[in-house]
């Protein structure tokens, strides 16, 4: 299990390597509370254009080197090449960079939760990257306790 640790990301420099539909999913929701990201990748999901016109973060379109890792304190890997992924795992670790493997759980220092947010409540939901079908439903639950609809969670 992981311990539930909430940061303040305001200033922090995040990259992500790729510019797949997770990516854009995990940028959207970063929007929220960090003001510096990168996405590097030599291609982006139709949303990216989106998110980059309405917020502060940043596209490069090109191939990850390793050098977009100076300066940054939190990374993302998330390419469709599994070798590299993996190997920008190994030169975080070696740098000190907390990052995540968003394809491998294994190659994580960090999960990324299901967020719900309502008003200045943030409430992450995680099951250790091993039940993403029940961390969904918990998400919906806490959603509809949100809106006043019927909820199962506090039930007894």
């Amino acid at each position: 299990m992981y311990f539930p640790l909430y940061v303040d990301l305001t200033e922090k420099n995040i990259l992500f390597a790729g510019g797949g539909k997770i990516a854009a999913r995990r940028v959207h929701i970063l929007m929220r509370f960090a003001k510096h990201i990168t996405v590097v990748a030599p291609r982006f999901e139709e949303s990216f254009g989106e998110l980059e016109e309405e917020s502060q973060i940043r596209l490069v379109q090109r191939t990850f080197d390793f050098s977009d890792l100076i300066g940054r304190d939190l990374v993302f890997a998330a390419t469709d090449d599994t070798e590299l992924n993996r190997q920008i795992y190994e030169a975080c670790k070696e740098q000190g960079i907390p990052v995540n493997v968003c394809s491998d759980q294994n190659l994580c220092d960090f999960q990324f939760p299901s967020v719900v947010i309502s008003d200045d409540v943030v409430i992450g939901i995680n099951a250790s990257g091993k039940n993403h079908r029940r961390v969904e439903q918990v998400r919906q639950e806490l959603e509809k306790y949100q809106t006043g609809d019927s909820c199962s969670l506090y039930r007894q």
